[in-house]
């Protein structure tokens, strides 16, 4: 089956806010692609995460260092990542 790329807009409007630090500012929100394009990430729900422009510049500072995400057994999407050596599964 082939997985269906993510609506951009639709996927900021959804989350509403950035997932690390709950910046809520539609126009400052981004979308970071844990496998980067150059390692063939795509922009899809279990690759994607929403943060802000701030998030966004920390993880490619590698301020926030992301694992991956998982879908539990209940359906939600789960983020594994670290901030300042702190493990976080939110």
């Amino acid at each position: 089956m082939k997985k269906k790329l993510i609506n951009k807009r639709a996927t900021k409007k959804f989350a509403k806010k950035c997932h690390f630090y709950g910046e809520s500012n539609y126009a400052v929100l981004h979308y970071h692609r844990i496998i980067y394009g150059e390692h063939n990430g795509k922009y899809e729900d279990h690759n994607v995460v929403v943060c802000c422009s701030n998030c966004h510049a920390k993880i490619h500072a590698n301020q926030i260092k992301i694992d991956r995400k998982y879908l539990s057994t209940s359906g939600q999407w789960i983020l594994h990542y670290w901030i300042e050596d702190q493990e976080f599964w939110d």
